[in-house]
């Protein structure tokens, strides 16, 4: 294959390209404005960055005399994330198509003001509610001694009954906006339980329901059927340790154990002796394919080197917030697939002796045949 050359023509033609990209959303879309008056130094650079349908869509300026301006052209209102080189500082806001006004310091990045922006304005409003209550919970919590992982507590009982009532009357009354899905969001998607998200989704107009994060909220709530046996397996590309991409469908015509796990999961890591005595043993009839859920590389790499885990090692740095978490509804970890040569589910959340015993049904031969 001819290696492509950058060569002037090319150049001029890529930048073309890009620029009529562009136009082709900001004419598609409409557009808006983002402009800022901040404290700080000229030649801060201020970048925008947020993520739609699992891509990453990042633009840029600078700061100069204490203002900066960002054209966006948005294919719907969208959580969007402002940084600055100056600091380790964000800010996450709902963005829309309008003039957003954005003022503070870059000192003070993460407290900047956001004005003109009615979505952002409306989910503040439900966050403040919310922590409200989470921090009643909290000191009721406190003052009792109860123990927080105890989920019968009655503290626990009715700050959850709490929480819900807000969610659901907020989406009630908000049901064409972006806010309510993302309020949802908030309050469900670390759930196990879906029925609760199911009633709230219900209350979305037709309009909010083809939203970004409705459908986010959806195919939570599908999960279950999603990763039923006899699905298809939900296809994923991620690096491995070479950041090298790899795709679950690399392994279609042979049976695959896929181990979701991350390095700071203390039963994933007790966990890890054991799969290596399996993967030993059942590796010639199964690929061993680890997806670990770890935000940092340097972390999941650590982890691999001193578990040392030999077999196929893939990253999520999106972690249990990202595109693969989801299509597996995966909210807690340890979690397991096992996928046939066909590329549908065998098995799920599959630990411990439970797994040895089907693989063990799966791959050994009975004696004497």
């Amino acid at each position: 294959m001819e290696k492509f050359k950058a060569t002037p023509m090319k150049i001029v033609y890529a930048f073309f390209a890009t620029l009529l990209m562009l136009s082709t959303l900001a004419f598609r879309y409409g557009g808006g404005v983002i402009t800022g008056k901040l404290e700080g130094q000229d030649g801060t650079a201020i970048k925008i960055l947020y993520r739609y349908n699992g891509k990453d869509f990042i633009d840029s300026t600078s700061l100069k005399g204490n203002q900066f301006s960002l054209k966006i052209a948005l294919p719907e209102n969208v959580l969007c994330t402002l940084s600055n080189s100056a600091n380790q500082q964000i800010k996450i806001f709902i963005a829309e198509n309008t003039t957003i006004n954005v003022t503070g310091s870059v000192a003070q990045f993460h407290a900047l003001k956001i004005d003109d922006a009615s979505e952002n304005s409306l989910f503040e409003s439900f966050k403040s509610k919310s922590h409200q209550l989470s921090g009643e919970y909290r000191k009721a919590l406190d003052a009792s001694g109860a123990d927080r992982k105890d989920k019968n507590n009655p503290h626990y009982v009715k700050y959850q009954s709490r929480l819900d009532s807000l969610t659901l009357n907020f989406v009630k009354n908000n049901s064409e906006s972006t806010a309510a899905s993302l309020a949802m969001i908030d309050t469900y998607l670390g759930d196990a339980e879906k029925k609760r998200a199911a009633t709230a989704y219900k209350l979305l107009s037709a309009k909010a329901k083809n939203g970004v994060y409705a459908k986010r909220i959806k195919q939570f709530i599908d999960t279950e059927i999603a990763i039923k046996k006899g699905n298809l397996a939900p296809n994923f590309v991620l690096n491995d340790f070479a950041k090298k991409p790899v795709s679950l469908k690399d392994y279609r015509g042979r049976f695959v154990f896929l181990d979701f796990w991350a390095s700071w999961c203390p039963p994933c890591r007790a966990e890890n002796p054991f799969l290596k005595q399996l993967q030993s043993k059942y590796g010639k009839d199964i690929e061993f394919v680890s997806v670990s859920m770890d935000a940092s590389e340097t972390a999941w790499k650590l982890a691999v080197r001193v578990d040392r885990l030999t077999w196929t090692q893939l990253n999520d740095p999106r972690s249990t917030n990202g595109e693969v978490a989801d299509s597996y509804g995966i909210k807690a970890l340890p979690f397991s697939c096992i996928v046939d040569p066909d590329g549908k589910i065998v098995a799920t959340k599959l630990r411990g002796h439970e797994l040895e015993q089907f693989l063990s049904a799966m791959f050994d031969k009975p004696k004497g045949k």
